[in-house]
């Protein structure tokens, strides 16, 4: 890193909160320059003497600016600099006329009065006892920032950290550091356990810890969480910790995980297997979260519901006379059970009824005189639910009222809510903390429904509650199985309940039909293909090292990889009119070396030596290069006309349906990963550049390796709970400001606009938006939605993946892959089971 030394001139601007700051300084080998540095810094003040770490970089707005990733204060370097530093605001209660006193008095001696013998500070005139306890308090603050900072990075910690670090601890900080380097990743955000890790290690802390060993097994028991596991057993863990330090540390980890239990920082539940009791480890949350529901659940199953059953029948079969589509048989089973029980679920698949169920029980409801509370655990679900039932609908958040100085529910056991029937929509996406709070809240006196598909995703966050309580057998399930005539009219529907049978669709292609688009066909398969990278390293080695030994008028012999024999197995190309290719012998070989003639051998897989290297070498796209390399073309594939799967996608996203649905269509695409060519992070970066690219007018910020521009859309990645924006929602970027870095994302619900504010470090949380993992788009909906499905994407090719991204779509759904791709994900079965045990409590009572 490059370095810049000099003195504060001006704080130009500085954010409390997150410590970033944009200053003038002028370098003390340039003493008539001003120069711009951009820093995170905890407190700075003009004059004070700095060393600035960092890269200069061009600002497109403020030109040339110094970014600094390191900061280190060093005295000031002149008597000017030194007033001009105490009497800057450092220090409460002198200003510039008391610091040129001081500085006049005690000339270069000055800063070692503050140090060592603040008392004589009373020799200069105008300073008296009570002034100089005001000082006294306000220097030994600022040292302290001063020390936490420097302390923190003599141990590789950046500046951007040590500022959370020191807002979160305060002059705490060092002590908790060095007592607990690890507790560095429960605390603060962006902190993970390598980082901490690299900070104990450089601190002196052993390799084999007890306390290195107990971060990593909380690390473990962590990153569980975040696969759906709610415990592990001590062979998981073990594997795991093994798998994160890179050395084998058994019986270390088992000692320490038997520390932990005595000391209560893990839980244990036991569950039996084979006639033998498994110890089952929980971090201490989770295993409460896990308890609470289930024993709240248990409470509710014990109560009774006392209602005039002939009455509310009486009262459905008039409600049915005056519909257009009465209630088929289950569903009215349906809506007279769900009154009758104080917990139940109702579940089925697209086009059964859910929601048509749904509006007949709340208006029974209302006819009963119940107070009923709709809620959904997104914003999208919450507005979905409140259009379709015709009643105001909440997000869970937002029903428990949510608090951020606290960091928990206002709602709660002590305070619950005020209803008397609590409906929850989407609960497939209910995880086991957010389950516990909401069953706290409700009263045992109020009933509760939850709806879902348990054939979708089960939750972002460990647990599988609808899952579990359905199989459970405990709670009432009501399971609509009838797919309604007019529901079956859609292609969406039909396929989506083909796909839970293990049944391959047969989805029409606009290629072959091209007329569809003008059917009422709201499902469509677009056969194409993507390169490997294996495909685009070759494509790339032929177009660069053909092209080369043409021009030196060399020849290149192509040799199946892994094949030592010689004889008559070569391929030669060579040029002189024309590129073309024949078989070579050895000794053919052997006779143009004599001749002086250049020759290059490459080793290629056999599976490429059947590649037309002319029209590999001639192609001008990349479809045209795939197509002279992938066997077997599909014959309505849209390579055929120049587009690969994901150029298909972008022309479909920024064009196609557009023209189709309208311009104000929201499109969406739904990919099953995050990397590769048709993973979200290169189809994003090829949709921007499409549909939103640098132009004069639109303002672009680089975080990281990524690029936000105004008018972007853009999707949350987790949680904040002070913003009120959460996991999964997705807004647009509606302003950007260069000199803070921060940005205004509008979000959207229904006919309702939030405008969110976002600082530096809360913008690190988002991510472009035009592409989004299947599992981020749960318990939303979409206009129409693309899905890739391709060979790439082999690992998460899963039905119930494909089955969740496809009902997304309320218009239009459109494939862009192969067949073959379709066809694994239908047959294949995610059997990956979560480390639950609510089912076995709520059955069994331990």
């Amino acid at each position: 890193m490059e370095k810049l030394i000099g003195v504060i001139q001006r704080v130009t601007y500085h954010n409390r909160e997150n410590g970033w700051t944009v200053l003038r300084v002028t370098p003390i080998d340039k003493p008539h320059e001003l120069k711009t540095v951009t820093v995170h810094q905890a407190n700075v003040f003009a004059g004070a003497t700095m060393e600035f770490e960092g890269e200069w970089v061009h600002h497109a707005k403020y030109g040339e600016q110094f970014k600094s990733q390191n900061t280190f204060e060093r005295k000031p370097s002149s008597a000017s600099a030194l007033e001009k530093y105490i009497g800057s605001g450092l220090i409460y209660g002198v200003g510039p006329k008391i610091a040129k006193r001081i500085v006049k008095h005690f000339g270069k001696d000055t800063l070692d009065v503050f140090e060592g013998d603040i008392e004589r500070l009373k020799e200069v005139p105008g300073i008296a006892q009570t002034k100089l306890e005001q000082i006294e308090s306000s220097w030994t603050e600022h040292r302290e920032i001063r020390n936490v900072m420097l302390f923190l990075q003599e141990y590789g910690v950046s500046t951007l950290f040590a500022v959370k670090i020191y807002k979160t601890y305060g002059n705490d900080a060092i002590k908790i550091v060095e007592d607990n380097p690890y507790q560095l990743s429960k605390d603060i955000y962006g902190i993970g356990f390598f980082s901490a890790d690299n900070i104990a290690l450089s601190m002196g802390i052993g390799k084999d810890s007890p306390k290195r060993m107990q971060a990593a097994v909380s690390h473990v028991l962590s990153a569980a969480r975040e696969q759906g596991h709610c415990y592990l057993e001590l062979e998981n863990i073990q594997k795991e910790v093994k798998k994160l330090l890179n050395e084998n540390y058994s019986d270390l980890c088992q000692e320490v995980v038997n520390q932990m239990e005595k000391n209560n920082d893990l839980k244990v539940r036991l569950k039996q297997e084979e006639n033998l009791a498994v110890k089952c480890y929980y971090s201490k949350s989770l295993y409460f979260d896990e308890l609470h529901t289930a024993k709240i659940t248990q409470s509710f199953l014990e109560n009774e519901v006392i209602i005039d059953t002939g009455r509310a029948e009486s009262w459905l079969k008039r409600f049915n006379k005056l519909q257009e589509f009465p209630l088929s048989d289950e569903q009215f089973s349906a809506v007279l059970g769900i009154c009758q029980h104080p917990f139940s679920i109702l579940t089925g698949g697209p086009g059964c009824g859910k929601t048509t169920t749904t509006k007949a029980l709340v208006k029974l409801l209302f006819a009963m005189k119940k107070r009923v509370t709709l809620a959904a655990p997104t914003g999208r679900a919450a507005q979905r639910m409140s259009e379709v039932i015709g009643a105001e609908a909440q997000t869970i958040h937002r029903l428990l009222v949510w608090q951020p100085q606290t960091g928990q529910f206002k709602k709660n056991e002590e305070d619950q809510l005020d209803t008397d029937f609590v409906i929850i929509d989407e609960s497939s996406m209910l995880d086991i903390s957010i389950s516990a709070s909401l069953l706290k809240a409700i009263p045992l006196s109020a009933q509760l429904l939850f709806i879902g598909d348990p054939n979708q995703l089960p939750s972002v966050g460990a647990g599988n509650v609808l899952k579990d309580l359905i199989e459970s057998e405990k709670v009432p399930c009501f399971h609509l199985r009838k797919v309604f005539r007019q529901a079956n009219e859609s292609q969406i529907i039909k396929f989506a309940h083909e796909i839970i049978h293990r049944q391959i669709p047969r989805i029409e292609s606009p290629i072959h039909v091209p007329d569809i688009w003008n059917q009422k066909i709201d499902c469509l398969f677009i056969d194409s293909e993507e390169a490997t990278k294996e495909q685009m390293l070759f494509i790339r080695k032929i177009r660069k090292s053909m092209r080369y030994v043409i021009d030196k008028e060399g020849i290149a012999f192509i040799r199946e990889q892994g094949d030592e024999e010689l004889d008559d197995s070569y391929k030669s190309i060579t040029q002189e009119d024309d590129i073309y290719i024949n078989t070579t012998s050895k000794e053919e070989i052997e006779n143009l070396k004599r001749t002086g003639v250049r020759s290059y051998i490459f080793n290629v897989p056999k599976k490429f030596l059947h590649t037309n290297i002319e029209s590999l070498m001639r192609s001008e796209s990349n479809a045209e290069a795939l197509k002279g390399i992938v066997e077997n073309i599909h014959p309505w594939s849209s390579i055929n006309y120049g587009f690969t799967a994901s150029e298909m996608a972008v022309r479909l996203y920024t064009k196609t349906i557009k023209e189709r649905l309208g311009e104000h269509t929201e499109v969406q695409i739904l990919t099953p990963m995050t990397v590769g060519s048709m993973g979200t992070r290169s189809l994003n970066q090829l949709i921007q550049e499409t549909a939103n690219p640098e132009k004069e007018g639109v303002i672009s910020l680089n975080i990281g390796d990524r690029t936000f521009r105004t008018g972007d859309r853009v999707i949350q990645r987790r949680n904040n709970y002070d913003l009120e924006v959460f996991n999964g929602d997705i807004g647009f970027i509606s302003a950007i400001d260069h000199q803070s870095n921060c940005m205004e994302i509008t979000y959207q619900t229904g006919e309702n606009e939030r405008q969110v504010h976002y600082e530096k470090q809360d913008v690190l949380d988002l991510d472009l938006a035009y592409a989004i993992t299947i599992h981020k788009s749960q318990g939303s909906e979409f206009d129409a939605v693309i899905i890739p499905v391709v060979l790439q994407h082999f690992n998460m090719l899963y039905q119930n993946l494909i089955y969740t991204a496809l009902t997304r779509a309320k218009k239009m759904a459109i494939f862009v892959g192969t067949r073959k791709a379709l066809g694994i994900a239908v047959r294949n079965i995610d059997n990956r089971t979560r480390k639950t045990m609510l089912k076995t409590i709520v059955q069994n009572d331990i």
